[in-house]
Order: C-alpha cells, then structure tokens, then sequence
C-alpha cells in the first residue's frame, strides 16, 4: 500500500466523558467571613461525626460539625454554592431547581483522614461540594497533579498528602500503556477553591502530617428536575 492511499483515510477521535465537574474560585474576603463565622460558633456547634465516615480523631481540635443553614452566613453562602452548582447542571442540558440540604465543616490535623464515600441526596439526584477554607503550609507547598496523571510517590513522596482523589472507575498503574483513560484524579486543596460534582462519585482524602488545620466545608444539594413540556 502507497503512502499516498493512506493519506486519503479520514480520522477523528471520539471521545465519551464519564465524568465532568465544576472547579470555581471564591473571593477570599467571602472565605474570611465563613472562617471568622465558623470560629465564633465553634465551640457550640453541634457535633456532626455520627452521619460522617471521616476518621477525624487525632487532635484535641479535630471535629466534624453541622451548621445551621437559617444562619445568615451559612445561608448566604448556601445562596453561592447552589448557584455554581445550577450552573454545572445547565452545563448538562437539564433544567432543575437546585437546593441545599445540609452543610457541615471538617477540621483535620496531622493523621485525620477521610476513607472512599460518596454522597446521599433526598432526591433521585444530587450535588455535593468542597470549598478549602484552610490549607497548611505542607499541604500548600506541594505541587498540583495535572489532570489524569497519577502524583509520583515512589521513595515515599507524599506527593498527595492531604490532597482530595475523586474515583470514577477502576485504574491501575498500567492504564496508560493499556490506552484506558484516566478514572481517578487528585486535588489539591487551595484556598478559596470550591468543587461541585455529582454525589455518586467516589472520593477520600489523604491523611496530611505536619503542623496546621485543613477546613473544608462541605453542603449537599438536592436536584428538582424540571417537568418536560408537552
């Protein structure tokens, strides 16, 4: 066969998404009100451990804790949470009323961690979500994990020490050279970042040693789809 009839073959690659999620930024004067918020109520804030997977134990200040969304500031930021979360699912082409159904915090120290979970939802349907209030500096000066690639941790790297991995499927370390695409992905917690996706999929967090709190705030949603018109 000439080099000439293979140039007459037209190609594409068609690719099929298993997963899509929404990655947003929020102001940091918006993320110093709730950590302001959260350290005032701190201490009376009811204990959410029970309803929670999360092996969070290792300090005298770790804790899991509910708020109350008919507080003004968990409201308001309940009010941005499900509008990001609105827009993930217009993304999708389905039109639904999004709305919150709780909303608790996770204060981690060195040794905490949280083991594979996902997430429920009063509806058939559902969201859940991130927002890193609080990084410390051992997690913050490691490098980010570029979309699909596994972080080296050969020679005991740590490399995604208290980082957030999503699951999706199975993966194993011969994915790339049996040309699966990736199933799995590693985030790393930044301030101010907040993570929107759908509550069915799998995710952790790595345990973290060093000095510092990890906060994140975590709040379901609920999705209304909306009737098809006739």
């Amino acid at each position: 066969m000439s080099d000439q009839s293979t140039e007459q073959i037209t190609c594409r690659i068609v690719s099929k998404p298993a997963l899509s999620y929404m990655e947003a930024r929020l102001p940091l004067d918006l993320i110093s009100h709730v950590n302001a918020y959260i350290d005032e109520i701190r201490e009376r804030a009811e204990d959410y451990a029970g309803e929670l997977v999360g092996q969070i134990k290792q300090n005298p200040s770790s804790a899991q804790l509910k708020l109350n969304l008919v507080d003004q500031t968990p409201m308001t930021l309940a009010q941005v949470i499900t509008q990001v979360g609105k827009q993930y699912v217009e993304s999708l082409s389905i039109s639904a009323e999004v709305i919150p159904n709780d909303m608790w915090t996770i204060h981690s120290y060195a040794g905490d961690y949280n083991p594979i979970h996902d997430h429920g939802a009063n509806t058939f349907v559902g969201l859940s979500s991130i927002i890193y209030l609080k990084v410390p500096e051992t997690i913050s000066r490691k490098e980010s994990v570029d979309s699909g690639r596994t972080p080296d941790l050969m020679n005991s790297s740590g490399a995604c020490d208290g980082f957030t991995q999503f699951v999706w499927g199975t993966h194993g370390v011969t994915d790339l050279s049996l040309l699966r695409p990736p199933t799995q992905q590693f985030i790393k917690p930044e301030v101010g970042k907040l993570m929107v996706f759908p509550n069915w999929l799998l995710h952790s967090v790595q345990p973290f040693f060093g000095e510092g709190e990890r906060r994140t705030l975590s709040c379901n949603m609920d999705i209304i789809v909306a009737a098809p018109e006739i």
